[in-house]
C-alpha cells in the first residue's frame, strides 16, 4: 500500500510539473519571472518554518543589517526563488544554442587555464543563482563536458527529465554508487567534476566558518584535491533578468601552490568557504538561504527563547 501511494505521488508530481512546463512554455521571459516573483512573495509569509529559518540565517550572516532591510532582503529571496522555480523549466525548452545567447561569461580564462592544464580538475559551486543555469554552461564550455555530483530527487520520473537536460549540454550526473571511484576516474581521464559543499551534510561533524559563524561542512573535496593534486574553479550562475544571466569562473585554487599545512582539510576547506561566501555576498538576495545551514545554532537560540 505504501509503495502504491509513493508512485501515485511521484506520478501526481510529475503531472503537476507537466502542467507548469506547459503553462510556462505560453508565457515570456518576463511574463514568467513576474509570475514566480508572485509565487514567491505568497510563499514567504505562509511556510511559517522556512521563514523562521530565513529570518535567523540573514540576522546571523548580517547582523549589522537594519531589522527592516533584512526584511525587505528575506522577501527579495523568496521572489527570486519563485523566479528561478519557473526559470528552470523555462531552459529545459532551450536548445544549447539558445542559451548561449542568454548567458553572459565572466573570467573565462580561469577555465581555460585549467582546461589548458590537462590533467583534469574540479569545479566549486553552490545553490546560488541559476545554479543549474552554471552547470549546463560549463558542460558546454568544457570540451568533453563536466560530470556532476548529484543526489538524485526522490521522484525517479522528475530526476529522468533533469538528467536528460544535462545530457543534452554535455553533463553526467554522479552519485548513485560508487561515487568516490566514479570522481577518481574521471579525474584520472582529465575530465572536469563539479561539486557544491554549500549545504549542511548529514552525519558530518567537520566544521568550517562560513559567514562569520561555524558550520558543518564536508571536507570531501579538500580531500579529493589533496589525493589528486588537482585545481579547483570556482563557478557560479547569476541570474540578471528575464533571460539574462552572468556565468563566472574565478582564479583556480591550485595545490601547486600551497603549503602541506594549506592542504589539510581545516584551511582548505575555510578556503573553498570563503571563496563560497565572497560570490554570495555579491548578490545575496540570490543563495538558498531556506536551507537550514546553521541548524545546531538555531536550535540552540530557540531553547535559550
Amino acid at each position: 500500500m505504501s509503495r502504491d501511494r509513493s508512485a501515485l505521488r511521484n506520478r501526481l508530481e510529475f503531472w503537476l510539473y507537466r502542467l507548469a512546463r506547459g503553462i510556462v512554455g505560453m508565457l515570456s521571459p518576463a511574463a514568467s519571472a513576474r509570475l514566480g516573483s508572485f509565487v514567491g512573495s505568497v510563499f514567504y509569509p505562509v511556510a511559517r518554518r522556512r521563514k523562521a529559518i530565513i529570518d535567523f540565517n540573514l540576522e546571523l550572516a548580517f547582523p549589522e543589517m537594519p531589522a527592516a532591510q533584512r526584511r525587505d532582503l528575506a522577501r527579495e529571496v523568496s521572489r527570486h526563488f519563485g523566479r528561478v522555480a519557473l526559470d528552470a523549466i523555462r531552459i529545459q525548452r532551450l536548445s544549447p544554442e539558445a542559451l548561449r545567447t542568454e548567458v553572459s561569461i565572466e573570467g573565462e580564462e580561469h577555465l581555460r587555464k585549467a582546461i589548458d592544464g590537462g590533467k583534469g580538475f574540479f569545479l566549486l559551486s553552490a545553490h546560488l543563482g541559476s545554479w543549474e543555469v552554471a552547470a549546463l554552461m560549463g558542460g558546454l564550455l568544457i570540451p568533453d563536458g563536466m560530470s556532476v555530483i548529484h543526489r538524485p530527487l526522490d521522484n525517479p520520473m522528475l530526476d529522468n527529465e533533469l538528467e536528460k537536460l544535462r545530457a543534452t549540454f554535455g553533463n553526467r550526473a554522479l552519485g548513485k554508487s560508487n561515487i568516490s571511484r566514479e570522481i577518481l576516474g574521471e579525474i584520472r581521464r582529465g575530465g572536469a567534476v563539479g561539486i557544491l559543499i554549500d549545504q549542511r551534510p548529514r552525519g558530518v561533524d567537520f566544521e568550517a566558518p562560513f559567514f562569520g559563524h561555524p558550520a558543518k561542512t564536508h571536507p570531501v573535496l579538500a580531500r579529493f584535491v589533496r589525493k589528486t593534486g588537482v585545481p579547483v574553479v570556482p563557478i557560479f550562475g547569476y541570474w540578471d533578468g528575464p533571460a539574462r544571466y552572468t556565468v563566472t569562473f574565478g582564479e583556480p585554487v591550485d595545490p601547486a601552490t600551497l603549503g602541506e599545512e594549506e592542504l589539510e582539510d581545516g584551511p582548505l576547506t575555510a578556503r573553498f568557504m570563503a571563496i563560497t561566501e565572497a560570490a554570495i555576498r555579491r548578490a545575496p538576495e540570490q543563495w538558498l538561504w531556506y536551507h537550514d545551514r546553521w541548524r545546531p545554532l538555531r536550535e540552540a537560540a530557540d531553547r535559550d527563547r
